[in-house]
């Protein structure tokens, strides 16, 4: 049987968006093994699977760099794999230099969003695309998730690299067109007057959730105080942002790390996503397939899948007025609402697991 190997820096990417991949790979005859840095439990339905243990980092410049690359050339060496595909950065560049030193064929790469972009700080490229301009000379197929990073792709690339588009790694739409609004909102006693917002995500810096708290604070000086804000997530801003929260007496919910994203969807009026960086993000395309309108920032990722005036709005980075008019309008405008969520309902089915996996077969072959 021939030996197909998957590679992430944590245990985590493989379990939210690759399983669907790797059945396909072993309907498809081939013996996957997953190279990560290992750091639970493996998921039931990957433990027939062959695990290999890697230290990488989330940091190029860690000490444990030269140790993973020597696990990936021992690794490679030792296995006949038929192809090798890398997912995150820094597992990426380090497993593509071993690979490209033990003579693997067949390596593919798939930048879920390069970290390098228009607007981004001059130390990420400065590292990650001298790191990438480096690594694509590697790299037999490099796919993306965006249409900037696509473009970018294809200007690095050399001959003997081939850069394909593919949107995102798919989501499982049944599993997400429905939701139980009705236990979020028994839950966290959301009256039935009350307008309910909700960002998911991780609460740092990038994700930006600070705009939406702006934002609605200039609603409130309106005299509009019946808006719900529900946070999905954990991470370092929670403190300033409960501060933000308190200060402007916000009615917001920190719900933490939560299983049942849908629901939450569900008992939600409006998705946000406020960030400064994407590549292609999945949580828009979940409140999509239950036909919720977007108001998101206008960065590459988000606008690859909200359409302004027609799935949603976009707005600028921290422009809070606007931010504070989009929510206004969607508020008070139902024959809008309705054909977001109309053109939503068709919009998502292009980011199905059943399209990308075909999408990925092609490639593979």
């Amino acid at each position: 049987m021939k030996k197909f190997l998957m590679v992430t820096t944590i245990q985590n990417t493989v379990e939210a968006f690759l399983i669907p991949h790797i059945k396909m790979l072993e309907k498809n005859g081939y013996e996957v093994w997953i190279a990560t840095n290992i750091y639970k439990e493996i998921p039931e339905e990957l433990k027939e699977n062959k695990w290999i243990n890697i230290s990488f980092s989330r940091n190029p410049f860690s000490k444990n760099s030269i140790k993973s690359i020597k696990e990936m050339r021992n690794l490679i060496r030792e296995n006949k794999f038929e192809m090798v595909h890398f997912h995150t950065p820094v597992a990426a560049f380090l497993g593509r230099y071993a690979a490209m030193k033990e003579g693997q064929k067949n390596i593919i790469y798939t930048a879920h969003g390069f970290h390098f972009f228009k607007g981004a700080p001059l130390k990420n490229w400065l590292i990650y695309y001298l790191m990438e301009r480096l690594a694509i000379n590697w790299t037999n197929r490099l796919i993306t998730i965006n249409e900037e990073d696509f473009q970018r792709a294809k200007k690095m690339a050399g001959k003997n690299t081939k850069i394909y588009k593919v949107d995102g790694v798919g989501l499982d739409l049944e599993n997400y067109r429905n939701g139980d609004a009705k236990k979020i909102k028994s839950e966290l006693n959301i009256l039935k007057d009350e307008y309910v917002i909700s960002i998911v995500g991780e609460l740092n810096k990038n994700k930006n959730q600070m705009q939406l708290l702006k934002a609605v604070s200039i609603l409130k000086e309106k005299g509009i105080n019946n808006i719900r804000i529900l946070l999905v997530g954990i991470g370092n801003q929670e403190v300033t942002l409960r501060e933000e929260a308190k200060k402007n007496n916000l009615k917001i919910n920190f719900l933490g790390f939560r299983k049942d994203v849908k629901d939450i969807v569900a008992a939600s009026d409006i998705i946000c996503s406020m960030s400064y960086r994407e590549g292609l993000p999945r949580n828009i395309m979940e409140g999509m397939a239950q036909g919720k309108p977007f108001i998101v920032t206008n960065i590459r990722g988000n606008r690859d899948i909200i359409k302004d005036n027609q799935n949603g709005f976009i707005v600028p980075i921290n422009d809070y007025q606007k931010t504070a008019e989009k929510i206004e309008e969607l508020m008070i405008n139902v024959e809008k609402n309705s054909k977001i969520a109309e053109n939503n309902f068709i919009d998502v089915n292009k980011f199905s697991i059943e399209k990308i996996i075909k999408n990925m077969e092609k490639i593979y072959e």
